[in-house]
Order: C-alpha cells, then structure tokens, then sequence
C-alpha cells in the first residue's frame, strides 16, 4: 500500500487519526469507504513477552489470565496485561517471567477444575 496525501482528520474523543492508503483491488473486494483492520509497525525493535493466544482466559469481570506451570501437573492462574494479539499470539505488558511455561491447550479446562465446574 502506498501513502496518499490528504488533509490531516481525526477523532480527538477515539484518539485516533486517518490515514489514507492506496491499494490495488484488481479483484474488487474493497469497497469505498469500508472499513479495514491494518497493522502498521513501528521503526525499531522491541522485545515483547508472548504467549499462545489460546492459552489466554477472560474472568467475569473481564481480567485476563494464563495457568503457569509450577511443576509437574501443577499450574497456578495468573494475571496478565494484554498489550495486543497478532494472530496466533498475545503480546503482554505484564505476566509470567520470560520462559515460563503456560497451559496453551486446555486452559479453560484447567480454569473449570480450579472453580469445580464440570461437564
């Protein structure tokens, strides 16, 4: 995609801007003015602790959580930061030290025993 130039537009209440871009649509599957999610990344690098995003758990009251190991068939819940999610993985500004393993398959099911849920 290729920047266009346009008068500067926003939404100071979002914090947002627009940007405009254009792409080819040979295929016509863009449409005018439909909306589109996109990912712009940032010069530089950054190290960012991530985890499998189906090892992510949402509480009632919305707090996210991963179960880390803590030895063998032992896991403790544990609160994380969810800084974004990219496909297949969470990128978190808070959570298990790096190396840590988490539950990345069964997580809700971990989640069910530790509240006595059953099927």
């Amino acid at each position: 995609a290729n920047p266009v130039p346009a008068p500067p537009t926003g939404d100071p209440l979002a914090a947002t801007v627009d940007l405009f871009y254009e792409v080819e649509n040979r295929d016509g599957s863009f449409r005018p003015g439909q909306r589109v999610g996109v990912t712009l990344p940032l010069r530089g690098e950054r190290a960012d602790l991530v985890v499998p995003r189906s090892a992510l758990l949402r509480d009632f009251d919305g707090g996210a959580w991963v179960y880390e190991k803590i030895a063998p068939h032992k896991y403790a819940r544990r609160r994380v930061r969810i800084d974004r999610i990219v496909g297949p993985l969470a990128a978190l500004s808070a959570g298990p030290k790096p190396g840590t393993e988490v539950v990345a398959e069964g997580a809700a099911e971990v989640f069910g025993t530790e509240f006595g849920g059953s099927k």
